[in-house]
Order: structure tokens, then C-alpha cells, then sequence
């Protein structure tokens, strides 16, 4: 592959010197620098609304606080239960080469139990549920109508690598993806998500990081290209139009338009997350 030019106006974007040696037993070393000092700085932020709201005898909102851990631990222990319901579960004679594939995966991230699921959903986002095994994963039906080969492989390492990293477990406390919550209380994720963002956007460069050690990083980028843009479009996507948007995206008022959307959103935009994963393990070996 000719690789793409990564320099503009003396702006360059970030690729090591040579891709890294990834090693699967590394998982846990491999998360991303900013999620730990994140986690930390949510904890404090949650302490100190809760010791705030005690202090001014807020009693409606530790409520509700008790309310959505309420929900999110039933939601947790009624997972297996509730997909068993409402989907097709992924064994050895149902779905066997999906099954094959975690199986292959659990292996090398040394992953505790899962149980994974197809449920037919119109969303591109996996669910991972549970603080103990066996966990639970939801592929949504759309998802696998777009993927397949080391791109699903990179979707699944992902939701392993969730698991090994303690996101499901952090989620019940922090109150997790608005899918998750009841009807009733899906609105303070809304509110949650401008408190605990930063951290959240840590979470999601760390599975990619997984993903990217049970796939490759070209599979990697060319999943989220097609999560993104479209299966049919994005044959047409250009790794040098791409570097060229993360250019723009330095320049003038686009920087602080660009810092300001990503602040208020608790998922990295798709430009960020390609820059994460290129600065961390190198170009593709293909064009995406």
C-alpha cells in the first residue's frame, strides 16, 4: 500500500515510528492513558454531588440516584433472563461461527463467561451488561447485517475488552447507556453524560483499543467507517480525505467548535477515534 501523505502546512498527524508488538496477555496495559485519571475525577464529581445533595437535604435527588442503581443492578441480574426472552442466543449449533469467534477471543483476553445474544435492534452499538459472569453481550441484528470476518472480530474484542477493563462494573455505578435505564429515568442519562463524559469518551478508546488487539487496526478503522458512513459508502471513503478533515479540524474556529461538540458528547467522534487508534498503532496495511 502507498500510505497516505500525513503532513499539512507543517500540522502532521500522529503515527508511531514502527506499529507496536501487541501482546494479548498486555490487555489490561493497554488502556487508553486518559481513562484511569478520568475514573477518578467522575468519582470525586459523583462524591461530591451526593455529599452536596445530603448536605442540603436533597432527599428527591438521592433518591432518584438510588433509583437508577436500583434499575441498572436489576438490569444487570435480569440480563441473561430478558435476552433469553426477546433473542436468539449464540451457541455451538446456533450462530456457531459468532460463537466460535468469542470463544477464540475469551481465550486470548483471558475474559470470564459470557452469554451473547442476536436481538433485532436498529442500532450499530453492542451492549455489554453485567458486574459478575456470566456477562452478558447484545448483538443487534443490523450490526451483523454489516459485518462480518476480523470486522466483527474487532466489535466482539471490543465488548470482551469492556468486560476485562471493569466498564460494565463502573457503568452500574456512574448509570450506564440510556438503553439501559427504565423509560422513566432514560432522561438523566442525558445529564449524566455531560457530568461523566470525559470519562465516557476514556471507555470507548479503550475497547477500541481491545478491539484493535483481536483484529488489527485496518479492520478496526474500516468497521467504524462503516458504522459511520454506511456499508455501501464506504468503499469511497479516502485515507487521505479523512487526514485532510483532521487537518481542517486544527485550523481557526473549527478547533474550538470541534473541542466544544466533543466536551459535550460522551462517545469520541468518528475523526478523534481514527486519530486515537492510528496514534496508538499505526496506519492501516490497506486503504480502508
Amino acid at each position: 500500500m502507498e500510505f497516505p501523505n500525513t503532513e499539512r502546512d507543517g500540522w502532521r498527524l500522529k503515527v508511531p515510528s514502527a506499529p507496536p508488538r501487541l501482546d494479548d496477555a498486555r490487555l489490561l496495559e493497554y488502556r487508553h492513558p486518559t481513562e484511569l485519571p478520568m475514573l477518578w475525577l467522575a468519582l470525586v464529581t459523583l462524591a461530591v454531588l451526593l455529599v452536596g445533595a445530603a448536605m442540603l437535604k436533597q432527599k428527591a435527588g438521592l433518591l432518584g440516584v438510588a433509583g437508577i442503581w436500583m434499575a441498572m443492578i436489576v438490569t444487570s441480574l435480569q440480563a441473561v433472563t430478558h435476552n433469553l426472552l426477546r433473542g436468539a442466543e449464540v451457541t455451538p449449533t446456533q450462530f456457531p461461527e459468532i460463537y466460535r469467534m468469542v470463544q477464540e477471543l475469551r481465550q486470548r483476553f483471558q475474559a470470564p463467561l459470557v452469554r451473547v445474544f442476536v436481538v433485532r435492534r436498529f442500532s450499530f452499538e453492542l451492549e455489554t451488561l453485567g458486574f459478575s459472569a456470566p456477562y452478558t453481550i447484545v448483538l443487534p441484528s443490523v450490526l451483523l447485517d454489516s459485518l462480518e470476518g476480523d470486522r466483527l472480530r474487532y466489535v466482539l474484542g471490543r465488548a470482551l475488552g469492556r468486560i476485562r477493563f471493569g466498564h460494565t462494573r463502573i457503568e452500574i455505578l456512574l448509570g450506564g447507556d440510556e438503553s439501559t435505564l427504565p423509560t422513566l429515568l432514560s432522561w438523566v442519562a442525558r445529564v449524566r453524560d455531560l457530568i461523566f463524559a470525559g470519562y465516557r469518551r476514556a471507555q470507548v478508546l479503550s475497547a477500541d483499543r481491545a478491539g484493535i488487539l483481536a483484529s488489527g487496526v485496518t479492520a478496526a478503522i474500516e468497521t467504524q467507517i462503516i458504522i459511520s458512513v454506511g456499508n455501501s459508502q464506504a468503499h469511497q471513503v479516502r485515507s487521505d480525505d479523512l487526514i485532510e478533515q483532521s487537518y481542517q479540524l486544527t485550523r481557526g474556529l473549527g478547533r474550538v467548535h470541534a473541542a466544544l461538540i466533543t466536551l459535550a458528547s460522551a462517545m469520541p467522534p468518528l475523526i478523534y477515534r481514527l486519530e486515537a487508534m492510528v496514534e496508538w498503532a499505526g496506519l492501516p496495511n490497506r486503504e480502508p
